[in-house]
């Protein structure tokens, strides 16, 4: 297996936390939930499978795959290949100007956001010859819709922040208060942000990032995990898991799960 993870250009940076790359590699891991958006480009076979809900699907060539809140089991491909963008949590809005709401737990193709731009930049990056050269096609087309879109509220930008960072203990009322914002003001734009209430976005992020401490850390022991994070007990982070994975932790936290899956370590702040 070919994987590697590289930092965008310091413009990028606020927005996209990582490039990263996935190659050779015929047993992929489900996509787990999470709260910030990919842009996947599949040099080979793209991706097919089964959601949680047990409805098939196939994705685009190229894609984002929103915000989700369920798994997605992915079929062994025989040639699996692709490049992926990783934006930070409720960033994608600055480059383009659909709504987080249309955006909630499906693959988008990305002529569904861009048109013809969208299709010229997929094509581009899949007939380029090296890494080298898809980096810097995604960073040109990347840096265009960021001078089209880049939206103003850079107050809605920290909110999303401090929920995703303080997911644990963060009272949303006082982000409200901090900001000089009405709470109904903070429910609307969130939503537009990220797809979901502030309520929402918190639970998932919470969620995500005991599953994502606890893979990364191949530890099978999840109560001081999950209790650091928030959750009342045992039983509140057992259903929690079981309405996000679809199985008990006990059952999922093993070898195979711990030494692959698509998490990554911080690769800078």
């Amino acid at each position: 297996m070919k994987l590697c993870n590289l930092k965008p250009n310091r413009h990028l940076q606020p927005y996209v936390s990582r490039y990263w790359l996935w190659e050779n590699e015929p047993n992929l891991p489900q996509i787990m939930p999470g709260t910030g958006t990919e842009l996947m480009f599949h040099y080979y076979e793209p991706f097919a499978g089964r959601n949680q809900k047990n409805e098939i699907f196939v994705a685009p060539n190229c894609h984002i795959i929103s915000p989700r809140y369920g798994c997605y089991h992915i079929n062994p491909a025989r040639y699996s290949g692709f490049i992926s963008v990783r934006f930070r949590a409720g960033a994608f809005r600055h480059f383009s100007r659909e709504s987080g709401n249309d955006l909630i737990d499906r693959f988008i193709d990305i002529n569904e956001i861009w048109g013809k731009k969208g299709q010229e930049f997929g094509q581009r990056v899949l007939d380029a010859k090296s890494l080298q050269e898809r980096i810097i096609i995604i960073e040109y087309f990347l840096m265009r819709f960021l001078e089209m879109y880049r939206r103003p509220n850079s107050w809605l930008d920290a909110a999303v922040k401090k929920v995703f960072y303080g997911c644990s203990d963060v009272v949303l009322k006082e982000i409200s208060s901090e900001l000089f914002i009405s709470d109904r003001q903070l429910q609307r734009k969130f939503r537009e942000a990220v797809g979901v209430s502030p309520k929402t976005f918190q639970r998932n992020c919470r969620f995500e990032t005991v599953l994502k401490h606890l893979l990364l850390n191949k530890e099978t022991d999840y109560l001081t995990s999950a209790l650091e994070h928030g959750y009342y007990d045992q039983s509140h982070f057992i259903k929690e898991f079981k309405t996000y994975v679809g199985e008990y932790p006990s059952l999922f936290l093993h070898e195979e799960n711990f030494m692959s899956h698509f998490y990554n370590r911080k690769l800078f702040d």
